[in-house]
Order: structure tokens, then sequence, then C-alpha cells
């Protein structure tokens, strides 16, 4: 969906207006963004599925941090322990404090940080949040990547491997809540569910198998009627 991406690009600069967007080629190593520690793999090798979200490599994108804005900035994302990592000129791996980290976009995908406290109602973990649909019925995505160590008989070692489970969250009335199935879905948007029923129809899509995008477009579509 690169139309839909855009949008969430779009949305998430929108909103940083009141920042200043100061460029890392003009500060050099004295830029702020360089405030935090220096980044340490996990150091293990894993038998299937990887502690990085989209890639290990290093990718271009844009993040504000002291609510500053750094764009054309080199970031990778360690989404096992939820670590946003930049690199300066020496190619120095620093791992960004979270704490000071609003939001950032990496490979088309926007990021932000939520906390769990009463400004953000009904987020029950604080921590980086994706952004699949920035409209009034907001929705995100939460990954959980989980280290399962198995003893290896044969080769006398142990073996390791990451499992991954998402949740996701719509924002309704103000309150974040957790999607678990259509049906809560429906109940959610309660107030259109006969429109939402039919519509969720219409699409074709399986819930099981297509189920960020048939959310996205749901989400989408109770904007649209919900005036």
């Amino acid at each position: 969906m690169p139309k839909l991406r855009g949008r969430i690009v779009s949305f998430i600069k929108q909103a940083l207006t009141n920042t200043i967007s100061i460029y890392k080629k003009q500060l050099g190593d004295q830029s702020p963004l360089y405030n935090g520690s220096r980044y340490s793999p996990t150091g293990f090798i894993f038998r299937a599925g990887s502690p990085y979200f989209i890639s290990d490599s290093f990718n271009l994108g844009s993040v504000v941090y002291d609510d500053i804005l750094f764009d054309s900035v080199y970031l990778m994302y360690e989404d096992l322990r939820e670590l946003l990592v930049s690199r300066n000129n020496d190619n120095y791996l620093l791992q960004l404090i979270n704490q000071r980290v609003s939001s950032f976009i990496i490979s088309g995908h926007s990021f932000i940080r939520l906390t769990a406290d009463s400004l953000h109602p009904g987020i029950s973990k604080t921590g980086y949040y994706e952004i699949l649909y920035p409209g009034r019925s907001q929705l995100l995505k939460k990954t959980f990547k989980t280290i399962i160590e198995e003893p290896s008989v044969y080769e006398n070692t142990i073996i390791r491997h990451i499992e991954e489970a998402e949740n996701y969250y719509i924002r309704i009335g103000g309150t974040y809540q957790r999607v678990k199935s259509k049906s809560e879905l429906l109940m959610l948007m309660h107030d259109h569910q006969k429109e939402i029923q039919k519509y969720v129809k219409k699409t074709k899509l399986n819930y099981r198998k297509d189920r960020e995008k048939l959310l996205i477009l749901t989400a989408e579509y109770y904007d649209q009627i919900a005036k």
C-alpha cells in the first residue's frame, strides 16, 4: 500500500511542523542526536527469525529526538529489544535513548513512542508502535519478539530462534482498544456496525490471513462514515 504509506509519512511530518529540522551533515558529531550509548548486538546466531525490523542494515530515515527533527539520517531498528540505532561519520553505532525518541521513520514505515499512562488510555506497555493508519481512528501495531532456546543433542549446543507476535490497537473515542478478532472490531464500531459488517464482507478479506490489510481498510472506511 504505497499510497497509504506515503500518507502516513506525510502525517508524521505534518505533526512535526513545530520542530526544528537539523541535518547531521551540518552539525557533524556535535549533533544532539549522538547522545546515547554504544550499541551492542545480541551476540547470538538465530536459526530462524531476526532481531531487526525488515533488515539488519542501515537505511536512510528520520527521527524526532529531544523534540528535534533529524532528517536524512541512517537508522536501524532492533525490535527484539526495541532499540533504535544510528551511526556517526566514523561508523560508530549509537543506541539512542528511548525516552528521548518521539517518533521515527525507517524504510517507509512510521513509528511513534507511546507511554502507558493517562495520556494514552488503552496502551498497556510503553514502547514503539507502528502507525498503520494515521486517521482519526488511528491504527497501530505492536510487535513482540521473544528468543526461544532449545538444547541440541546432536550439536551439543543451544539452538535459538525468534518467535514473533503482533497486537493491533485502534483509537475509538480517544481511547486505544486492542483488536483481537473480527467480532471485536465490529463491537468497537457498534455505532455503525451494520455498515461495517457489510463493508468487511464486501472486501472478501479473511481476518486471519489478511488481518492487517482488513484492519487498515476498515478503519479508513469507518472514518469516512462516522462523521
